[in-house]
């Protein structure tokens, strides 16, 4: 019955304390700009893939 309770408040607690920020995706014509709390939001990311500069989807990595 203890860990039950300790789980319910642990819970709550998580809850509780979670983002309270409000996310908007604004749009227009040419572009589109994640704010959060009415302030720009950058996210930074990296994609990497195997083709080489230059070459589509039809590269084969295997035929070379």
């Amino acid at each position: 019955m203890k860990k039950i309770i300790f789980l319910l408040i642990f819970c709550f607690s998580i809850t509780s304390f979670s983002q309270t920020g409000k996310v908007t995706i604004q749009k227009n014509n040419s572009d589109q700009k994640l704010t959060v709390d009415g302030k720009d939001f950058i996210v930074n990311g990296i994609n990497w893939d195997y083709f080489p500069i230059g070459t589509n989807y039809s590269y084969s990595l295997w035929n070379q």
